[in-house]
This record gives structure tokens, C-alpha cells and sequence, in this order.
């Protein structure tokens, strides 16, 4: 057993901020921790040391914020972080500017995220309202589902928007069944009739037979769609449909194996990466294959998203995976949050 490094973590039980050790240890990446209430644990990171270790990231600083403009949703996708609440009250447009406001005015971009911001009604009125801040301009990214979108007179209330983005998560053909597939399709074709600009489109798969579908259809759309697309397995934070844990080796893995098949060109692009992030092009099609770590295996030595999220209330904002995690805490299981990260792991992307 080999040490690798000292590091910050989670408790699974209680959700506290604990220290932690990353082994290699029989050849897989291991986490060990030491709660003050629940004592000590292990958890598999990665399988496949030599995949772990090998793997070299550029660090980066992060390219957006995300904040929550709404808990409702229009879908119950098998996987969601959020698990949506359809009676709740979203927060008022002067809450959310005030949050935008206190963080550092340096221009980088908002994502306005949910459960699905197309559901809050006032959302235009939200996005003119952050475009006339006081402050340098931050280019806005709508994260959405897609469905509402095709709407056609609904589309077209966003197309005098300048430096607005939107990322579909469209998912593979099965995973919300054909009908809402066919209104995903619909919303992308009226971004691309209203001059909407499509950032990202993600796939969430429900298992590794889905991957050889999602792949085709990436190189089928190719660069005509949009410039960056993602592929990854869900993690077990919020409600998630069971199964095996898929690990971020595996997951690439068998995509360069479908890819050989298919006589897909695939190259390895470590520049646009992070830890759960492995950056490649097929056929020239920039895509992301992603795992993302759960409560158990979250290490905050590692930057593991490209972006800091705040979505706890009176907590500060901290790289985005630790925000959902937590969330998935506090709001989702009821948990209270016990301490707050501490000042030298609140932000590990160099900002400050």
C-alpha cells in the first residue's frame, strides 16, 4: 500500500468535512477517511491504478459559476442531482442578483441551472436583469432539458439576447422515452432557426449499452450542432436508478473500443481535462467523457469540474462538485450542515 497524498473530504453518514488519505492499494485508487462521529472508512475511487496515476490534467481556472434559479422541473430523469420539488417557491430575481453581486467582478460567465430554469416563468426578465448589473459582463449559460424549448414562440423570447448560451442535456433516445426526445430535437432545431447558440450537448447514460447509440449520434450531428459535447454515467448523489457503479477507465475504456469498431478517430486532448473530465476528439468532435465523485469518494485535492458553484445558503461558493454533494445533504436527505469548508480548500482553482 502506497500513500499518494493528504486531502479533504466528506463523511457519507453526517456530511462533515474530514480528513483523508489516497492509497494505491491492490492496484486500485483507494480514499480513507476518519470521521469524529462515525470513525473510519474506505472507499474505491478508481480500479484501474495505473489509468489513475497515468492520467495527466492541465489545471485550470474554472470558466463559469453555477447558481439555481429554480427547484421545479418538467422531467423525473432517472439521475438528478436536484430531485426536483414542484411545490417549491423559486428565489426571487432581487436574491439572485444580490448572490451574483458579491462574487468577484472578473466576467466570468453564470450558468443558471435548476431542476430546469425554462420552468421559472420569469426567466427573460431574470437574464435582462443580470445583463444590466453594474459590473463587467458575464456571458450567461442556461442549462436545460431542452423540452420547453420547443415551444417555438418560446424559443424566440431569448433570440435579441447577446452572450447567452444554452447546454441541452439531451441524453440517449431511451432514457425519457421517444416523445420527450422528439421535443428535445424540436427545441435544438429552434435554437438553431432563432440564432439560439447551443453550447454543449450532454449524455447521461443508464448503463454502458447506451454508449455505442450516444457515440453514433455524436459523430451524426458532428460539429453542425455544436462544438462540445459530453458523455457520462450518472453518480450515486440524488436519486439515481441503482446499478453498478461505473468508473471513469471503464467508462473510456469501452468508448475506445467502440470507436476502434466504428473506425472512429480518436485523440486524446489532456489540455481541455480535469480529474473526472477526459477530454478526447472523435473524428475531429470535441467531446468529454466524465464520472464525476459521489459523497464517499469526493477529494478535494483534485479539481474535478470546470466550475465553482454556490447553491448553499449562507455558505461560500466552492468548486461545483462539493456544492452538489453537499446539497444533496442539506436539501435532498434533510441532513444539517455541520461546519463550513475551511478557508485553504474553499477554492482550489487558483482564483484567489
Amino acid at each position: 500500500m502506497k500513500l499518494l497524498n493528504k486531502t479533504l473530504s466528506l463523511c457519507e453518514h453526517c456530511y462533515r468535512h474530514v480528513e483523508a488519505e489516497k492509497y494505491i492499494k491492490d492496484d486500485s485508487i483507494w480514499l480513507h477517511k476518519h470521521c469524529i462521529a462515525h470513525g473510519d472508512s474506505w472507499h474505491l475511487v478508481e480500479p484501474d491504478a495505473d489509468f489513475y496515476v497515468n492520467y495527466n490534467y492541465r489545471r485550470q481556472q474554472p470558466t463559469n459559476y453555477f447558481i439555481e434559479v429554480t427547484n421545479k422541473c418538467n422531467l423525473a430523469c432517472p439521475h438528478c442531482y436536484q430531485m426536483p420539488d414542484n411545490s417549491s417557491t423559486d428565489p426571487t430575481i432581487s436574491s439572485i442578483i444580490e448572490k451574483i453581486s458579491t462574487w468577484p467582478d472578473n466576467g466570468i460567465a453564470v450558468s443558471l441551472v435548476g431542476a430546469e430554469p425554462t420552468v421559472r416563468k420569469d426567466l427573460p426578465v431574470l437574464i435582462e436583469k443580470i445583463k444590466k448589473m453594474d459590473r463587467k459582463e458575464r456571458p450567461i449559460m442556461l442549462l436545460t432539458n431542452g423540452v420547453n424549448l420547443a415551444d417555438e414562440e418560446y424559443a424566440k423570447e431569448f433570440k435579441d439576447f447577446t452572450n447567452l448560451y444554452w447546454t441541452f442535456g439531451l441524453n440517449h433516445k431511451d432514457y425519457q422515452g421517444q416523445k420527450v426526445r422528439d421535443k428535445q430535437i424540436q427545441g435544438i432545431e429552434n435554437c438553431f432557426k432563432h440564432n439560439l447558440p447551443v453550447k454543449n450537448i450532454s449524455y447521461t447514460l443508464l448503463d454502458l449499452t447506451q454508449l455505442e447509440d450516444c457515440i453514433k449520434e455524436i459523430i451524426d450531428f458532428g460539429n453542425k450542432i455544436n462544438s462540445f459535447y459530453r458523455i457520462r454515467c450518472g453518480a450515486d448523489i440524488g436519486r439515481t436508478p441503482g446499478g453498478d457503479q461505473i468508473y471513469l477507465s471503464q467508462l473510456l475504456k469501452n468508448t475506445i473500443d467502440i470507436c476502434n469498431n466504428l473506425n472512429i478517430k480518436l485523440t486524446h486532448h489532456p489540455e481541455h481535462g480535469n480529474r473526472a473530465h477526459y477530454a478526447i476528439s472523435m473524428n475531429g468532435i470535441m467531446t468529454k467523457i466524465i464520472q464525476w465523485p459521489d459523497v464517499k469518494t469526493l477529494d478535494l485535492s483534485e479539481v474535478q469540474t470546470e466550475s465553482i458553484g454556490d447553491m448553499l445558503p449562507n455558505k461560500p461558493p466552492s468548486p461545483l462538485v462539493h456544492q452538489v454533494i453537499l446539497r444533496d445533504g442539506f436539501i435532498n436527505k434533510k441532513l444539517p450542515m455541520l461546519d463550513t469548508i475551511p478557508d485553504e480548500w474553499n477554492n482550489n482553482y487558483g482564483l484567489i
